[in-house]
Parts: C-alpha cells; structure tokens; sequence
C-alpha cells in the first residue's frame, strides 16, 4: 500500500539540520527514494519513512495526511505487539501525537498499545494502569471488544506484578469472557485471537489456576480443529504440560511435550521444537536413543 504524506515537511526538517537528500537517504534508502518522498508525497515502505522521520526527529503524525495512513502505522505497531516485540512497538508508537489521531477506534488502540509498553518497557505500572482504564473508559463504544479484551488482561497483568492477585484474576477473567464473546461473533481474525488467548492462559498459569487454563486450551484448539486450522496448537500443547506437570501429572505432561515438539516441527517452529527435544526432553530423548541402539541392525516388528 502506498502511503500518502506531507512531503515538504520532511524537505523542511531535512533543510533545517542543514542536510542534503543524500546524507538522509543514509543508511536507509536510496537518495531517489527520498526525492520521490519529499516531491511525490509518497513513500512505498514504512519502514523506510519512519527511519527518516527518527532521523529528522520528527513524528509520523507529523507528516501523515489522512486516516488511512495511522491504520498502517498501527498494523506495524499491532505486530510487534502480538509477538511480544515490545521495543519495536515502542520505537513506531514513539512517533505517534496521541492528540492528532482523529477517531476514536485510533485512539482506543493507541491506548491500549501504550499501556503494555508502559508495563513492559517502562516499568511504569501506573500509566499502564491510566492507558488501559483511558482505552476501556473513554475510548470503547462497545461493551465486547478486541482490545477491551486486551486492555483488561493488561491491568491483570499489571496487578499481577504488584503483587495483587485476587485483583489480577479478576481482570484476567473479565479478558477471557469479553474474548469468548469476541470470538463467539466471529468478526474478528482467528489467528489474532489466538495470540491473546495464550497471553490469558499464561497469566492463569501464573496465578496457578491450571484447570482454568486447560479448560481454555481444549476450547481453543478445539475451534481450531473445527477451523482446519494448527495455529499455534504448538504453544498451547506445551501450556498443557506445564499446567500437567505443575499439578503432578507427569506422565501425561511429559506425553504432551512431545505432542508440542511433532507440531512445532510440522508448523516450522524449530525453536520450540529444539528446546523441548535438546533441553526440557533431553533425557528422555537420550534413553530412547540408548534402548533403540541396543536393536540397531535386528528387524523391528509392528504388530
């Protein structure tokens, strides 16, 4: 998608740290992208742009000339965020005026965003309180959204680190039922519900309600098989087993591991099958390796 901005604010800042297209275009383009920028209002990458304006210290909301183009920035800002990338995230919302985003759904999200950067990358549990409860109070037209979903896991989270456990657990369940409508209607992407269906169920795991967080698990990859779909099945077999393991069931965890190891393989997720294999299983692997040894060279039957 090609983005539309103010081109001469950027000419303007660049002239005014007394720089040529050249020396901006540096470490990040080519100088004729910066030309077609700055005379085209038009640049076909993001991250390109947004290198430049860091460079020029100036924000994307400086140069953004309508709406469509903060949905961009946002989808950026939305994947970082969804893989934990919290730094990254950080690093595009920094460029955002809050105050220049002209609807409400931008400002919900922005909101929402700032608060798990707050409790994340700045350790300010306090503004990630205000973010979350400024996105849930004031930003959220509907009683069961996406991100009002997120927003209330980010409080528990944030009571969590304080310490305040039967406050988290009851922001976390309110994320969980508001996700269950969420997903009930339909209207929101399976994949991205997912992804904040394994936050919850990790921040259970951490309050030590195990059957909680299975119970979750089984509904979740439950839709997925009805979906066709393996997304993540992975990391939530591997939640399982730690929920297993953590409630004694070793046998059954142990089994469950395994079962997260052949779907990270299948699914290419080589990390997670590589640390269950060379660090959680090791031993196990190990001693199968030695009994299967013993056999090497007879015939081995399958009734």
């Amino acid at each position: 998608m090609t983005m539309v901005l103010t081109g001469s604010t950027i000419r303007n800042a660049r002239k005014a740290k007394g720089m040529s297209q050249v020396q901006l275009a540096e470490g990040i383009c080519t100088q004729a992208t910066v030309s077609s920028i700055e005379n085209q209002n038009t640049s076909p990458n993001f991250d390109i742009l947004a290198a430049i304006c860091r460079k020029l210290d100036l924000l994307i909301t400086d140069v953004a000339k309508n709406s469509s183009y903060g949905d961009k920035v946002f989808s950026y800002i939305e994947d970082d965020m969804r893989n934990h990338m919290y730094a990254e995230a950080k690093n595009h919302i920094d460029q955002i005026d809050c105050d220049r985003l002209n609807t409400k759904t931008m400002k919900c999200k922005y909101h929402c965003y700032r608060g798990f950067i707050e409790l994340y990358i700045n350790d300010d549990i306090d503004e990630a309180i205000y973010n979350f409860n400024l996105q849930l109070t004031q930003y959220c037209a509907d009683e069961a959204t996406f991100y009002q979903a997120w927003s209330n896991l980010g409080i528990g989270l944030a009571y969590q680190k304080l310490g305040k456990l039967s406050r988290a657990e009851n922001f976390i369940d309110a994320s969980a039922q508001i996700l269950s409508k969420v997903k009930k209607e339909g209207k929101h992407n399976m994949c991205v519900i997912v992804d904040l269906y394994i936050d919850v169920i990790a921040a259970y795991s951490e309050l030590g309600k195990y059957d909680t967080a299975s119970c979750l698990i089984h509904e979740i990859l439950h839709q997925l098989t009805q979906q066709d779909l393996i997304y993540k099945a992975d990391v939530l077999a591997e939640l399982e087993s730690k929920c297993l393991y953590a409630k004694g069931q070793v046998i059954q965890a142990t089994m469950k591991q395994f079962a997260a190891m052949f779907i990270a393989e299948l699914r290419g997720n080589t990390d997670l099958a590589e640390k269950i294999m060379n660090r959680n299983q090791s031993h196990i692997v190990e001693m199968v390796k030695n009994e299967l040894s013993k056999n090497e060279g007879n015939p081995t039957f399958v009734k």
